[in-house]
């Protein structure tokens, strides 16, 4: 297993204050992508073509700049990732989003939110959750971040506000003016997915993979991480437990395999 990443040690950008999730525009131009393999044909498509419908030039210029920096790893050689995979595929549309969600909170700042503030909040039964709690945490996190100090105060609020918003355009929250945690599923090829990223690489044994916090992503606990496993492994995992011991298998080599058994 890999050593893990002391949060204090990570370097926090403030994109999310200027951003949204852009998730129809990320599955097509992901799905686009993949169809045409090369990174300038797909930016033409989006900027001259306008294959997503937006008005200015400009603004279709930022839309594909932001997902390209996010999601497309190269621009002089065409790299399929998992998650284009996925995209790409004839999967749920609902299983597409929540493995978008997951990768899009792999960013530093909103990872950090969630797996520390918004899970603690879940789990202690609180039921809203305001902008002005998240810009106090992520102040507070600028006590050991000096690039946080940086920030303007506007850019904090802006920042507290997109988080929210995004969480809510990705499911797990609800609400207007003040959010509340929303009653949601994730399916199990989304699950799958989670387990073959980290399974190997991030988590060689049952206890962390079962304790990883990527799983607080969705709001899990270990209890539900187990549950969630015994319940797909069937058709995705060997899941074993006889009395203390536990152990899980992956059916298949590596993540592509799984990601095309979606289908």
């Amino acid at each position: 297993m890999k050593q893990p990443v002391d949060p204090d040690d990570v370097e926090y950008d403030s994109w999310i204050a200027h951003n949204t999730t852009y998730i129809e525009e990320t599955k097509r131009i992901l799905e686009e992508y993949v169809e045409h393999e090369s990174f300038d044909v797909v930016k033409e498509r989006v900027i001259e073509k306008n294959i997503l419908n937006k008005e200015t030039n400009k603004y279709r210029r930022r839309v594909f700049r932001e997902i390209a920096r996010r999601y497309i790893p190269r621009e002089d050689e065409y790299v399929e990732t998992p998650l284009m995979r996925v995209l790409a595929s004839d999967v749920d549309e609902s299983v597409k989003e929540w493995i978008l969600y997951y990768e899009f909170s792999q960013n530093s700042l909103i990872h950090r939110v969630t797996v520390d503030f918004l899970y603690q909040k879940y789990t202690s039964g609180a039921l809203l959750i305001q902008a002005p709690e998240i810009r106090a945490y992520i102040t507070e996190l600028g006590e050991d971040h000096p690039e946080i100090q940086d920030w303007s105060q506007s850019t904090l609020e802006e920042a507290s506000t997109k988080y929210l918003s995004s969480l809510k355009n990705f499911g797990l929250l609800k609400g207007v003016q003040e959010k509340e945690f929303a009653v949601f599923y994730v399916p199990d090829e989304a699950i799958a997915y989670v387990c073959y990223r980290l399974y190997g690489s991030d988590a060689e044994t049952v206890d962390e993979l079962v304790s990883h916090p990527d799983w607080r992503l969705f709001l899990f606990d270990e209890d539900e991480v187990r549950r969630r496993l015994q319940g797909i492994s069937p058709r995705y995992v060997r899941y074993e437990k006889r009395g203390s011991t536990e152990r899980i298998e992956p059916v298949f080599d590596d993540i592509n395999e799984v990601i095309d058994d979606f289908e």
